[in-house]
């Protein structure tokens, strides 16, 4: 089952494992409130392939760049 995190934010759920990080960030920006622009961080490492499919046990968070108000 993946995790997806964003602030606060978070959803487990099996229904992600298998999706991009490109359709589950389309699927969940409002649910998550993720803004734009949003670092992605995939077990703890920056991604810069938003084409990656998540497997069972995997961590995505989205993050605001520092510094950021709003």
């Amino acid at each position: 089952m993946a995790r997806i995190v964003c602030g606060p934010n978070e959803i487990d759920n099996p229904r992600y494992d298998g999706k991009t990080i490109e359709a589950v960030k389309t699927e969940l920006r409002e649910v998550l409130n993720i803004p734009d622009g949003a670092a992605v961080i995939l077990n703890g490492a920056a991604s810069s392939s938003c084409a990656t499919a998540l497997r069972a046990g995997d961590e995505l968070e989205f993050v605001k760049p520092a510094g950021e108000k709003g």
